[in-house]
């Protein structure tokens, strides 16, 4: 329980054990010799229990707080219904637990496309059929760009939609959540040169246009 104390209780611990060593040492100096031996014993005890007081003290006022890491976020338009668009580049629909999730395989490159729209359920640990001749095409594919949709995001999700965002040298994917008529990317990763042309071509697919941010200018 004495460690569980918070550090202004420590600090008054300490000055008080301060004051009693300043009064063992007044009684030291002007005590008989019998007594002088006691007080000194008295006064070593106190200035160790000080020591330990002040180290506690000093150690629960001074506290790490991490910098609080900022995200890049980024707003997009819905100007056409997803599914009807997918369907219309020749994407193909494979009916999920957490979704609908959309396949697209140009030659080495692969596009996939997953709409959530209950993801109460998108943590759940669900074993899915395998499709070993898709898993053997996409294998084949040197460029993977995915992108996952969720249509009504719950406390839980929008906590850890952040750690959607990755991108490595064949793979670039990425999350977004709708708030009110906008898709928002919590953590928005620029693509390289390597995946920009094929992100781009999914969010044309998509009909999800940039909102551009507002800047206020003052003439002069």
């Amino acid at each position: 329980m004495f460690l569980n104390l918070r550090a202004r209780t420590y600090w008054l611990i300490s000055l008080v054990l301060f004051l009693l060593a300043i009064g063992f040492v007044l009684l030291c100096i002007y005590s008989p010799g019998e007594s002088n031996t006691i007080f000194i014993v008295l006064m070593t005890i106190d200035l160790i229990l000080m020591t330990f007081a002040i180290q506690i003290a000093i150690q629960k006022s001074i506290k790490y707080r991490p910098k609080p890491e900022v995200f890049e976020g980024k707003r997009y338009q819905k100007t056409i219904d997803f599914d009807e668009a997918l369907k219309l580049h020749g994407f193909t629909l494979r009916n999920r637990h957490i979704g609908r999730s959309y396949i697209k395989i140009e030659g080495k490159k692969a596009f996939k496309v997953v709409i959530i729209d209950d993801s109460s359920t998108y943590f759940d640990n669900v074993e899915e059929p395998k499709d070993e001749q898709l898993s053997h095409r996409l294998d084949q594919c040197n460029k993977f760009t995915g992108l996952e949709i969720f249509i009504n995001p719950d406390e839980k999700l929008n906590e850890r939609v952040i750690d959607f965002s990755f991108q490595t040298d064949k793979v670039y994917y990425t999350a977004l959540v709708r708030e009110n008529d906008e898709y928002i990317c919590k953590n928005y990763i620029e693509p390289s040169d390597k995946h920009k042309d094929n992100y781009n071509k999914l969010l044309n697919i998509l009909g999800l246009n940039v909102i551009e941010e507002k800047t206020n200018e003052t003439n002069e």
